[in-house]
C-alpha cells in the first residue's frame, strides 16, 4: 500500500468515526482531522481542487468546533451555578442561541408552546405569577407537555439575557429517545407542580 493510499484510507476512517460520533465536539473534531488528511491526500496526489475544497471544509469545521466549545463552556458554567442535576452539553446540537435585551417578551400567556429555553445568562420574570428564574434554569417545558400546548404566563427579560432555545418537537422527540432526559423532564415538571400546589400558582 502506497503513502497516498494510507492517507486516503485514514481520511475515510476518520470520516466514518465522525459520522458515528454522538457528542458534537467529537463530530466536529474528527471531521476536522479527516479534512486535514484529505488536504494531505490531495497535495500528495496532485489533486489540488480536492485539497482546496478539503481545506475550506476544514476551516468551517474548525470554526464550528470553536463555537461549540464556547457554548459548552457557557452551559456548563450556567448549570454548575444553578446546581442543576444534568448538563446541557448533549442538547447543544438541537439548540440555537438567542440574545435578548432587557424588557423583551419571550412569549405571551396563552401563546402556543413551541419551544423550551435554557438561561445561560440573565433573568426571566413570569409576569402574571411574579416568579423569576436566572442563570442555569430551564423553562417552558410545562406548556409543551400540557394538553392544550399553551403558555400559562408571559415570560419577560429583566436584564440583557442569553437563552438557548430548543423546539417543542425536538423536546418531545428527545423525551421518547433519551431516558435520562425523559426522567429529568418528568422530575422537573413534578417538582414545579408540587411547588405550584403549595404556593397556589402555576408556572410556565
Amino acid at each position: 500500500m502506497t503513502t497516498p493510499d494510507i492517507v486516503g484510507l485514514l481520511a475515510l476512517v476518520l470520516l466514518l468515526a465522525a459520522a458515528w460520533a454522538k457528542p458534537v465536539e467529537w463530530l466536529r473534531g474528527l471531521s476536522a482531522v479527516a479534512n486535514l488528511a484529505m488536504v494531505a491526500y490531495g497535495i500528495i496526489t496532485a489533486q489540488y481542487p480536492l485539497a482546496l475544497l478539503s481545506a475550506l471544509i476544514l476551516a468551517v469545521n474548525a470554526w464550528r468546533l470553536y463555537e461549540t466549545r464556547a457554548l459548552v463552556s457557557v452551559t456548563r458554567d450556567a448549570t454548575a451555578a444553578s446546581a442543576a442535576p444534568i448538563t446541557m452539553d448533549w442538547l447543544l446540537p438541537y439548540m440555537r442561541p438567542l440574545a435578548l435585551p432587557t424588557g423583551t417578551v419571550v412569549f405571551n400567556k396563552d401563546a402556543p408552546a413551541d419551544a423550551m429555553y435554557f438561561i445561560s445568562h440573565g433573568r426571566i420574570r413570569f409576569e402574571e405569577i411574579g416568579v423569576e428564574m436566572g442563570k442555569g434554569a430551564l423553562f417552558g417545558e410545562i406548556g409543551i407537555f400540557s394538553h392544550d400546548k399553551r403558555r400559562t404566563a408571559t415570560a419577560k427579560t429583566l436584564e440583557d439575557t442569553a437563552l438557548m432555545q430548543v423546539s417543542a418537537d425536538k423536546v418531545r422527540e428527545l423525551y421518547y429517545q433519551n431516558p435520562d432526559f425523559g426522567f429529568f423532564i418528568v422530575d422537573l415538571i413534578t417538582r414545579r407542580l408540587m411547588e405550584d400546589a403549595a404556593a397556589g400558582t402555576l408556572k410556565p
